[in-house]
């Protein structure tokens, strides 16, 4: 069993929060950098309960972590072998890159940071605004069956397992979306999409707010499409 503080903490870093939140501490002695610090506390409060799911349906199991941010370019070539048979990642830096990124949310981004958890098959790739003053960012994260550990599988979860229990979870506000993927829906943490086997969800903040609900979709049509491709 994991220690709940430091399991926590894990899935904060997974999602991106600690180092979001170390960069607005380091940033407090302006007026402005406290303004943007409470934004970043507010965003952290609306993804704690998807957290808390992820802690809740995994605390107990093992698996290894990577949490090192590099870049697209600095990935090592991902794989597993399974049966023999070598079956190819998704990688979430190359499913939006940092062009695209910058595309979507209308101002350009820094190289994204990518991360992963393998406990829960996922991993993730961080943009945040070049501009220091801009709370503008753009994160995906991409869970697959094939980077989760055996016993976890085995256990009887999967992305689809996964997805299902964040959306009945989320089911107050959910925006049910019946043309992205087989199943997708916007909620707290952004748009969330199932194909096939993996669980997808990209976030670039409040839905409600700055045309996001629109940036959402457009980017997971972009997701789509290179699946598809």
């Amino acid at each position: 069993m994991h220690e709940p503080r430091n399991f926590l903490l894990r899935v904060l870093r997974l999602a991106g929060f600690a180092d979001m939140l170390i960069r607005a501490r380091d940033k407090t002695s302006r007026p402005a950098a406290k303004k943007r610090q409470r934004k970043k506390e507010m965003m952290k409060k609306r993804f704690t309960p998807l957290l808390l799911l992820v802690l809740l349906l995994f605390a107990g199991c093992g698996g290894n972590e990577r949490a090192g941010e590099t870049g697209e370019k600095k990935q090592t070539a991902q794989a597993t072998k399974e049966q023999g048979v070598e079956k190819s990642l998704l990688e979430p830096c190359r499913l939006i890159t940092a062009a695209e990124a910058a595309t979507l949310i209308g101002e350009p981004v820094k190289e994204g940071q990518y991360g992963e958890q393998q406990v829960v098959g996922m991993k993730k790739c961080f943009f945040e605004a070049a501009n220091p003053d801009s709370m503008k960012f753009l994160q995906i994260t991409v869970q697959q069956s094939d980077f989760m550990p055996a016993n976890v599988r085995q256990a009887g979860q999967s992305p689809k397992t996964i997805f299902a229990a964040t959306k009945e979870m989320l089911a107050d506000g959910r925006i049910d979306l019946a043309d992205l993927g087989d199943a997708a829906f916007i909620g707290t943490g952004g748009l969330h999409m199932l194909a096939g086997d993996t669980y997808i969800t990209i976030g670039v903040g409040n839905p409600e707010r700055d045309g996001n609900r629109a940036k959402l979709e457009n980017a997971g049509r972009l997701v789509l499409d290179k699946l598809r491709q």
